[in-house]
């Protein structure tokens, strides 16, 4: 099964210690290039946001993560992109989330701060 990646989860390693690529590895795991840019965007601010960024965009290499183009931004295009490709996401974007199990999306979020856990 294949899972998106939200912006926000790639910032979870750094930020909470979590290894988010050992509880995903038997997915196939992909984000959008509106991620993508989101990331890079945040890469290059100073402080402990940009860090968690930069180690979100190392590890996303290390694990040769996909990235699927699209033209729309934000929590639209994971939305529009997970319908139509009947794949799960993984994110902590309590509005997005929402809207998501509107749609019948499997989701994937971090739970006390510790652990993924699917909904």
């Amino acid at each position: 099964m294949k899972i998106l990646l939200d912006t926000n989860m790639m910032l979870v390693p750094h930020q909470f210690g979590v290894d988010i690529f050992e509880f995903l590895r038997e997915y196939e795991i992909i984000t959008l290039s509106s991620c993508m840019e989101e990331l890079r965007k945040l890469s290059k601010k100073r402080g402990d946001e940009g860090l968690a960024a930069r180690v979100g965009l190392k590890l996303l290499k290390e694990n040769r993560v996909k990235t699927a183009k699209t033209k729309e931004k934000g929590d639209k295009s994971i939305l529009n992109y997970a319908v139509r490709e009947k794949c799960a996401v993984a994110t902590n974007d309590k509005g997005l989330i929402e809207a998501l199990k509107t749609n019948h999306v499997k989701i994937i979020r971090l739970k006390q701060k510790k652990y993924l856990a699917e909904e």
